[in-house]
């Protein structure tokens, strides 16, 4: 039914409502809305703007109680422009001779110009039919005014609260607490986002604040909204509205006072006045003042202002945000308690934390009456997350995020987590080693912190090479650190978004080595790369949890839990998809992880999960768990490939002054075609005009190449004879230079090294930070198992596959010929 609205809306419910009372009705495909006032009136519903009068027309009849039967739809204006028509207007008599009432509706949404535009047409419109009132609707936001006794122009001492009800009088306020039919309504997820956008967009100006200025403001508002809400006493009415014929000064004077009073209760939040302008807050008054955002429940609000924040922390701010999906997984995985002490060092928005608020809030109110589960998860909020937000403005997004979500926001400070404990601890006492149970994080990547610039460098065990303090370290390895220490020994738990580079790259072994070191490596879940993109960043990650070891202890060779994570519930462009992180799936990885945890020692392998020895992962050295998933089964026994080639890393500088003058062929990885059967673009020329250093090769040579995307596309060729001499024959450093030990076998190990299964295996153990970088490092390649064959099978495999590849070969050729040929006989048509 009504497909093309959101069913969490204020206008689904009163479409609804008014099918239910025979107010309107829908042609067969709802393409056509009929209303039922004076006539039968039947229209396009697929205008946006259909929505907001249907909702409206349904409100005026069964809330305003006024008969519609004197109500018309699209009624002609007698203006100047003969088609001019007012989109609902209500009569005093049945005959509809006399208008009372000029309803101007907009799409929600519209821009506070598009909307005073909305207010003059509704104006001209009262004017020319002689009505008393007119209000001018673009979904929750509602302006009216008294017409009558007023001049033309007068668009201030006019303003009215309200519309009469059933032709009675307009009110001085229309909100009043406790009253069923005056208190502020429950907040539909769909109106509250738009309710939040308008008013972001009213402050933002188009640009005349800063992005992270105008969210300030906004908070402020909010902040104001929330108290007025808690504050206001039961028959009273309340402070954050609009009255009638009041002005904006007098409304922005009443909301600074609320703000006063609300900074002296928590200083923490907000510092400064609300610095915008009578008719702006006015403006966000008007979008805010009939939702309720302490009665609308959490789920809505949670998912409502992550949207907008999402929104604009992306759009405006150039803010990563950690997908919903993920934040909730990884907060299942370490199930907060009421008594557990809970840390996100690089809290952002508050994501983390909130869900953490979240699961404890469900399981009281799952488990204790309604007063004691309140207690319950507020004693959590109030006393057991902490948080740490580098930027002050952002540190205050969360604060003021958690206060929507009903507190937990005293201990979020804005503080460099990476700073001195000392300098923490003097803004809370609470930020202390070896004192959180639970740390959940996903801290900045990419930012290099430079000793020149920073104190605190050479306190961190990963800010030195051993006594030697480091010129410069990663954001995200300091943080790894920062976290361990936080965590209690023994029982702290931690679980952290890494980049790619951190769980493979040869260089940050080190790193590996301290965690392990320094904790139980419990899991490892392999994200896509997609999982970040749709939030602002396209940076291949993992999430590592992990437990914080005891001082010396030693553990024996353990499991680790392992998967890897195809889709995590948004794709690249937002759109909905498949959750493999947490679902109500048994294949989802947090249910596998519970299998898992049942009973380890008897865990069966799944499509994306698995399990691991740490000697494994001391053996080769990288967490990732794509690297170790897959592994072919061959038929026969394997070897190394060391034992028929050797690996050949001689290397040359062309253009050095002892080589400018030498002759060089050379063999570049851009040269070569997807799939190649042979190398037919050598470049032969002087040392001088090559840069960098180059592979010194030799024809019957294996050229692999070491980039992920050119191995799977095959750039796997042997090196032919050239005809030309030279001094040297060159390659690209990008090729592993794979030299048979004998050379009849050449074609034997490339074919090998060309099936799809070899490509598989290969790729899986390639290490980088993004996929279109990963590489295979030469040790990695020596290390996998390599079908060797008897020397007989290799000579015989070796012939068959050369000559496929020469008869591919001749076949490309003649088709090329043939193609040109057919290009000829249609130029003579021609």
């Amino acid at each position: 039914m009504i497909e093309q609205l959101d069913n969490d809306s204020i206008f689904f419910e009163n479409i609804k409502r008014g099918i239910e009372k025979g107010l309107l009705k829908f042609n067969e495909d709802e393409s056509k809305i009929i209303y039922n006032c004076s006539r039968e009136y039947s229209t396009n519903f697929k205008n946006p703007e259909e929505k907001v009068r249907a909702s409206y027309f349904v409100e005026l009849v069964l809330d305003y109680q006024y008969p519609k039967e004197n109500i018309d739809i699209e009624v002609k204006v007698e203006r100047r422009i003969p088609d001019d028509r007012a989109d609902i207007v209500i009569y005093e008599d049945k005959e509809l001779k006399s208008p009372f009432l000029i309803v101007e509706t907009k799409k929600d949404g519209i821009s506070d110009s598009e909307f005073s535009q909305a207010i003059e047409q509704a104006f001209g419109n009262a004017n020319s039919k002689r009505a008393k009132y007119a209000i001018a609707v673009a979904g929750n936001t509602k302006t009216a005014f008294n017409i009558a006794g007023f001049k033309s122009s007068e668009r201030e001492k006019n303003v009215i609260a309200d519309i009469p009800v059933k032709y009675g009088k307009a009110p001085k306020y229309k909100y009043k607490k406790g009253d069923l039919a005056k208190d502020l309504k429950i907040a539909y997820r769909e109106d509250l986002i738009s309710a939040l956008k308008k008013s972001h967009s009213s402050v933002w100006q188009g640009g005349k604040l800063a992005p992270t200025t105008a969210f300030d403001e906004v908070s402020k508002l909010l902040f104001c909204k929330l108290k007025d809400e808690k504050g206001t006493k039961k028959n009273e009415i309340y402070k954050f509205q609009i009255g009638s014929q009041e002005t904006p000064d007098e409304v922005t004077n009443r909301i600074q006072t609320i703000y006063e009073e609300a900074k002296n209760d928590d200083p923490q939040v907000f510092k400064d006045r609300i610095n915008l302008s009578s008719e702006i807050v006015y403006n966000v008054v008007e979008h805010l003042q009939g939702l309720s955002l302490s009665k609308t429940d959490l789920d809505t609000k949670g998912v409502a202002f992550e949207i907008f924040m999402q929104d604009f922390f992306i759009g405006k701010m150039g803010q990563f945000f950690t997908p919903r999906p993920v934040v909730q997984f990884c907060v299942k995985m370490m199930q907060p308690q009421q008594s557990l002490k809970v840390l996100d060092p690089s809290c952002g928005s508050g994501g983390f934390l909130l869900y953490a608020m979240d699961e404890v809030r469900q399981f009281s109110e799952e488990n204790y009456d309604e007063l004691e589960a309140f207690k319950h998860w507020h004693s959590f909020a109030e006393k057991k997350l902490f948080g740490i937000e580098i930027n002050d403005q952002i540190a205050r997004v969360c604060k003021m995020n958690m206060i929507i979500h009903d507190d937990g926001h005293t201990n979020v400070i804005g503080q460099d987590a990476l700073e001195s404990l000392t300098k923490i601890q003097s803004q809370n006492s609470g930020f202390k080693e070896n004192s959180f149970d639970i740390i959940l994080s996903n801290p900045p990547f990419g930012a290099t912190i430079k000793a020149k610039e920073v104190k605190y460098l050479k306190s961190f065990d990963l800010g030195k090479n051993g006594a030697v303090e480091r010129k410069t370290q990663k954001s995200e390895i300091l943080f790894i650190e920062r976290c361990i220490k936080f965590a209690k020994k023994g029982t702290g738990k931690i679980a952290i978004v890494v980049p790619e580079g951190i769980m493979t790259n040869s260089s940050l072994q080190y790193v590996r080595d301290y965690i392990l070191e320094n904790c139980e490596l419990l899991a490892s879940i392999s994200l896509p790369e997609s999982a970040f993109s749709h939030f602002g960043a396209g940076i291949k990650s993992s999430v590592l949890f992990l437990r914080r070891k005891k001082d010396n202890e030693q553990l024996k060779d353990y499991t680790i839990f392992m998967a890897v994570a195809k889709q995590v519930g948004i794709s690249s462009t937002g759109r909905e998809e498949e959750n493999e992180l947490f679902s109500d799936k048994p294949s989802c990885i947090y249910n596998q992880w519970n299998i898992y945890l049942n009973n380890k020692s008897k865990y069966k392998k799944t499509e994306n999960c698995y399990t691991l020895k740490l000697s494994e992962i001391n053996s080769e050295g990288p967490f990732n768990a794509t690297r170790y998933i897959w592994k072919p089964e061959f038929k026969k026994s394997t070897g190394r490939i060391e034992d028929i080639a050797d690996i050949i890393n001689e290397k040359i500088t062309p253009n050095s002054e002892e080589n400018e003058y030498s002759n060089f062929a050379l063999i570049r990885m851009d040269e070569l075609q997807n799939n190649p059967v042979k190398i037919d673009n050598i470049i032969y020329c002087l040392g001088n005009e090559i840069e960098g250093s180059l592979k010194i090769v030799q024809p019957g040579d294996i050229l692999l190449a070491r980039l992920g995307p050119s191995m799977l596309n095959r750039k796997i060729i042997v090196v032919p004879e050239i005809p030309q001499v030279v001094d040297y024959l060159i390659a690209s450093p990008e090729f592993i230079v794979i030299r048979p030990k004998n050379k009849r076998h050449s074609y034997y190990i490339t074919g090998v090294l060309r099936t799809d299964l070899m490509l598989k295996y290969m790729y899986s153990k390639t290490r980088g930070g993004t996929p279109s970088r990963y590489r295979l490092n030469e040790e990695d390649f020596k290390a996998i198992d390599f079908p060797i064959a008897d020397e007989k099978t290799r000579d015989s495999k070796s012939k068959n596959f050369e000559k496929s590849l020469q008869e591919y070969y001749l076949s490309i050729q003649n088709s090329k010929e043939k193609l040109i040929k057919s290009h000829s006989v249609i130029e003579k048509d021609l």
